[in-house]
């Protein structure tokens, strides 16, 4: 490479090696790439025809048929596309009606007698309804509805419905089996107790079975296991009588010989050693004359009493200022009942803790006979007027004076700290303590 070619601008053939044929097709000059990206018209070249079927701008031109580059030199024939098929007239439904049905009036009652026969016909008539033998009074869906008229709605408003379902006018019973309370949840409801079993009211007594403690299904008397072996191998049934099997006096002998026996020492070939029955087969730990230290003497490592007692300090801190002494009766953590805080107003349906307001493990596996009612722990810590406590102690049917009721009225009044209200829960409280003093005197 030399000055003169890093100067010029225009390529020239034979600057280089005139004897070299240039390589390409062509040999013109001002082939460089800036020719090839210059060119002196107003419009950019456009492809060659024998090139444009690659480009994809040409395949998905708009308004043209997409074609594959391999299909796009061959012609396009004129006329339809494809061959034309024509189709032979077959037997129409019609037809076949006309062939098979009957035309005439006899024909058709000829063919109804023919299919009497069957219960799909008489059942369900051609042109008809299914029948089923129900015959339905006269009017019944068409002039007058279905069912009787009960007036649901006035009774709603009245209360009945509700009290029809959970009676509030009789005292509450326990729910028991065999009671008719328990017998109409099991009815609604399905409310069996555990281990219930169901009952569909059979005449046992008639039977002499008792459902308690029978077991239905037959027993096999005899007990008899792994019949069809034996009765194929013989030999395995243990009662069955077995032939007397003679063996040689050699192995019985070496049997009685080796062979450990239950409850006695093996024999070892020694012979007789006549032991005594109390003989302890061992080296004693304690050799006669000689008093060896035994693991009680080494675990208090041969103390006096005084020795052994347990250091002053024992569980005292000996530093100052690094003990660590909790006054009496204090109690550590934080208590799963926070009644030392107050309960937000607004509480999150997220939030687990409890404020001292929610009934404990005896209120919920005991609940009192009132909340089946429906009346909770708040309902008696709600301050009521006189008239409304009045009121209650006359549905509940307790006699009290009208000077009694003030006098005791009065005493809750005081306890509650309220002007002319209190609490059912403090009223009851008042009235036992009248009751308490009146037994004593």
């Amino acid at each position: 490479m030399t000055m003169a070619s890093l100067g010029r601008t225009n390529y020239i053939g034979d600057m280089t090696s005139p004897q070299i044929r240039p390589a390409g097709v062509t040999s013109q000059i001002n082939e460089t790439a800036k020719d090839a990206l210059t060119w002196n018209g107003t419009e950019r070249p456009s492809t060659p025809p024998e090139q444009r079927k690659y480009r994809q701008s040409v395949i998905h031109e708009p308004g043209k048929i997409v074609r594959h580059y391999g299909m796009a030199d061959d012609p396009i024939p004129q006329g339809p596309f494809g061959d034309a098929t024509v189709s032979k007239p077959g037997e129409s439904v019609a037809e076949n009606m006309k062939g098979n049905f009957p035309n005439t009036e006899m024909g058709r009652w000829q063919l109804e007698q023919a299919e009497d026969v069957y219960a799909s016909s008489r059942r369900e008539p051609l042109g008809q309804g299914y029948s089923r033998g129900v015959k339905i009074p006269e009017g019944l869906g068409t002039e007058r509805p279905f069912g009787m008229v009960i007036d649901a709605r006035g009774k709603e408003r009245e209360g009945q419905a509700r009290r029809i379902m959970f009676p509030t006018d009789q005292p509450p019973q326990d729910d028991q089996e065999g009671t008719q309370t328990h017998s109409l949840y099991i009815k609604s409801h399905g409310a069996y107790l555990p281990g219930e079993q169901r009952r569909r009211n059979y005449d046992w007594a008639a039977t002499q079975v008792d459902p308690v403690t029978h077991r239905f299904g037959a027993t096999d008397k005899d007990d008899i296991r792994d019949g069809v072996r034996k009765a194929l191998q013989p030999g395995l049934d243990q009662t069955a009588p077995q032939a007397p099997v003679v063996t040689s006096k050699l192995h019985e002998d070496h049997k009685a010989a080796t062979v450990d026996r239950l409850g006695t020492v093996r024999l070892l070939g020694t012979g007789e050693r006549h032991l005594p029955p109390d003989h302890a087969f061992g080296m004693p730990s304690l050799r006669k004359g000689v008093r060896e230290p035994g693991v009680e003497e080494l675990m208090k490592l041969s103390l006096a009493p005084e020795q052994q007692q347990p250091d002053a300090d024992l569980g005292k801190s000996l530093r100052e200022g690094y003990r660590n002494i909790a006054p009496e009766g204090r109690v550590f953590g934080v208590p799963s009942i926070r009644t030392d805080v107050p309960a937000p107003v607004t509480r999150s349906v997220a939030s687990t803790m409890n404020y001292g307001n929610e009934p404990d493990a005896r209120a919920l596996l005991r609940p009192p006979n009132s909340v089946i009612r429906g009346i909770h722990e708040a309902h008696y810590i709600q301050l009521r007027a006189k008239a409304e406590v009045a009121a209650i102690v006359k549905d509940a049917e307790i006699d009290l004076a009208p000077e009694q009721f003030d006098a005791i009225f009065d005493m809750a009044m005081q306890a509650d700290g309220e002007d002319g209200k209190c609490c059912l829960d403090t009223f009851f409280r008042a009235r036992h303590h009248v009751l308490q003093k009146t037994l004593e005197l």
